[in-house]
């Protein structure tokens, strides 16, 4: 039979079989004799089972809890639920590097009643500290069980302030609070000392999954979660809270393994000597200088612990005449800067692996670091770029973003959109002009200005992009954007189309007399030209005679060095539904994320914002829909289109653009459906490498352990 709850110091063995464990770590130091809380871990089915039961334990956990209770009690002298010398639980996720606002989601002084509570005051020679911990594990009982808020009471809101004027006040503020669970749950806070440790199981457990699903938001967890009403959560940790006679404290504190701030390496943290009249914290170095060697003794429990659990962490512990105590062990919660350095460090520390190192990397870290030339970051980015499978390429609407997608690393540009270039303030005019032309001969001088312009926008980009591709989107604006003026519009409306292709014919003269220039220098050039909102087929065969015609007369001699594409860009569900036919004549489809977003909600982006204080609950719905990519309905129109063009020509690249396709998920599901790149702002660049890496990582995770499912199911 499989064991739901292990006891720390008897499954040593076991536990450290369990990954991204802190028990794990706990039951090495304490098999090699470090001085550590009694405590077990409950594992994810022992969970399940605290959590399905609706209030229920079956018989088999309720004596494997029992038996772990009964040890603990054996080796703590204490008694779970006895009126003397009563033993206390910290509950908290078992989780070695879980998400950082877990560390608020814990309960502390679980056993603490009525009764008990008294007992405490008795061990400890101080009552009101004893209150002071049964407010504490009615606050977080109350807001882990029931979600109520720790500023939440019934009367004067003192409960919040750090001290009290003695006991007569903390006792008013039990009831309180007591009465205020009564009020939202229905019921009283548990007396049963076994009923508390059950809801506080449950409600850490809970609560990680949670925030794991929020961390981590891979779209097929998420599916098979909804399908079979599965929580995936972690472990929990249950360790005893150090209690006894002062007299034999020395001082607390709490200290980290590393800075989490700046991610500097060595332990830093407070130290509060229990005989301290003023009650003043001190500095960890307070501690050096009055007990070195319990100084060097905290040193090398962090030392010992961060090497076993591979993660920065934060300990509460008690300084003893005899000993150094660990009072209970969570993840630190590390600045961006500290994570990105530690992530590096930890790997050159030999303490986890570089895949390990680069899942714990957010996009808030990178976003925040991008601009410190962090050498820490540049490995990070290395190790990813050896790991991702889809190409990185930048969207740019100038040339200067280009090179600042070339210092990022952008395997390419995949997409630049001319219309910003040739609708600069100072070449606006031009275009104006040149449509408003009254003579073909006036608008063909009109294009003839333009052209040395353009040309010189691709040759910068050729230059920068040395070798890698350029995808190259040919203008495509509104005429009533172009013209505000009504009168104007209805002037030209008929003669647009015609302009338009003139101004197509114009950037592939451009493009290709810019091939011809960079090439001539030693260049290598990748031009890959995209047509705009392709509505049917017949525009892809048209404009590949076009653009062949072109390149045939521009090149030369050259045209056996111009290794040049044709692609489409799919902006509209119609045309994804054809992408097969399309795949005959385009050598590239590229997917424009948030204009299909928009076709298939029918809205803008600034629709929808203009209907937010309207629209009330529903706008979420929508307003999630213009800020993230839909994976269920844009994201799978994608797949099919991208499976269609490619029955049609196996080898089609297939990219994707888009401002809201840069999360995990995102990601993660795009290398699933096995795109080929992805394209997006430069400054997106180095995040969207590492959640590419992690795409990989993860997948060959989730195919690792389904494969480990199916030998067990045979075996």
């Amino acid at each position: 039979m499989t064991k739901r709850v292990m006891l720390l110091e008897e499954s040593g063995a076991d536990l450290t079989g369990m990954t991204r464990s802190m028990g794990a770590g706990l039951a090495q130091l304490i098999q090699a004799g470090w001085s550590d809380p009694a405590g077990m871990v409950v594992t994810t089915d022992g969970c399940r089972a605290c959590s399905t039961r609706l209030g229920q334990l079956s018989d088999e956990m309720m004596e494997e809890l029992g038996s772990a209770i009964r040890h603990m009690e054996q080796q703590t002298g204490t008694s779970f639920g006895g009126p003397n010398h009563p033993l206390l639980l910290d509950v908290r996720s078992d989780e070695a590097y879980s998400s950082s606002a877990l560390e608020k989601y814990a309960i502390s002084y679980v056993g603490l009643n009525d009764e008990t509570v008294e007992g405490l005051a008795h061990q400890t020679g101080n009552r009101f500290y004893a209150l002071q911990c049964y407010l504490a594990v009615l606050q977080q009982y109350g807001h882990m069980v029931h979600g109520i808020p720790y500023k939440m009471t019934l009367a004067k809101p003192s409960d919040s302030e750090p001290y009290f004027s003695g006991e007569a006040e903390l006792e008013s503020l039990i009831e309180e609070r007591k009465g205020l669970i009564q009020a939202i749950s229905g019921g009283p806070f548990p007396q049963d000392v076994f009923s508390q440790l059950q809801a506080s199981v449950q409600a850490v457990f809970c609560t990680a999954d949670k925030m794991n699903q929020r961390d981590n938001r891979l779209e097929d967890q998420a599916k098979e979660e909804a399908t079979n009403g599965a929580v995936n959560g972690s472990a929990v940790l249950i360790q005893a809270m150090v209690q006894g006679n002062y007299a034999d404290y020395k001082g607390t504190g709490k200290v980290y393994t590393r800075n989490p701030a700046t991610g500097e390496r060595g332990m830093i943290g407070d130290y509060l000597p229990s005989r301290s009249k003023s009650g003043m914290v001190h500095a960890l170095s307070y501690l050096k200088r009055n007990n070195s060697k319990r100084y060097t003794e905290l040193e090398m429990i962090c030392t010992e612990l961060e090497r076993r659990v591979g993660a920065v962490l934060e300990l509460s512990y008690v300084v003893k005449s005899d000993s150094i105590c660990i009072q209970h062990v969570q993840p630190a919660r590390l600045s961006s800067l500290a994570m990105i350095r530690n992530a590096v460090h930890f790997v050159h520390e030999g303490l986890v692996s570089k895949e390990e190192a680069l899942l714990r990397i957010r996009s808030e870290d990178v976003t925040t670091c991008v601009q410190q030339e962090l050498p820490e970051l540049k490995i990070l980015l290395e190790w990813a770029d050896d790991i991702k499978e889809l190409s990185i390429l930048a969207k740019v609407e100038h040339v200067s973003e280009a090179r600042h997608a070339q210092a990022w690393e952008a395997e390419g540009i995949g997409l630049c959109v001319t219309e910003t270039m040739l609708l600069s303030p100072s070449r606006k005019p031009y275009m104006q002009k040149m449509v408003l032309a009254d003579t073909e001969a006036e608008r063909r001088r009109g294009l003839e200005r333009l052209l040395p312009m353009q040309q010189s926008d691709m040759e910068c980009l050729f230059e920068v992009m040395d070798g890698r591709p350029v995808n190259i989107q040919l203008f495509n604006f509104p005429l009533q954007e172009l013209f505000p003026d009504v009168n104007v519009l209805e002037q030209q409306s008929n003669d647009w189309e015609l302009v338009l292709s003139q101004i197509h014919e114009m950037q592939l003269e451009a493009i290709f007399r810019a091939a011809v220039k960079s090439i001539r220098k030693g260049l290598w050039v990748r031009p890959e030209i995209m047509i705009p909102h392709v509505e049917h087929v017949h525009e892809i065969q048209k404009m590949r005679a076009l653009v062949d015609h072109v390149a045939n007369q521009v090149l030369g001699e050259e045209r056996r060095h111009c290794v040049y594409k044709l692609g489409a860009a799919v902006t509209s569900p119609k045309v994804a539904w054809t992408a097969a036919q399309i795949a005959r004549y385009a050598d590239f489809i590229s997917f424009d994320a948030d204009i299909l977003t928009q076709s298939i909600y029918g809205n803008t982006r600034e629709e929808i914002a203009g209907r937010e204080q309207v629209v009330g609950e529903t706008v979420q719905i929508e307003c999630n829909s213009s800020h993230t990519f839909d994976i269920e309905r844009v994201g799978r129109l994608v797949e099919m289109a991208a499976t269609q063009g490619r029955i049609r020509k196996p080898h089609l690249k297939t990219s994707i653009t888009g401002e809201h396709i840069q999360d995990t998920a995102s990601i993660a599901f795009l290398h699933n459906i096995k795109s080929v790149a992805v394209c997006c702002r430069p400054e997106q660049i180095p995040w969207v490498r590492v959640a590419a890496a992690q795409a990989v990582i993860q997948a060959s995770r989730n195919n690792q352990s389904m494969q480990n499912e199916d030998i067990s199911t045979i075996a």
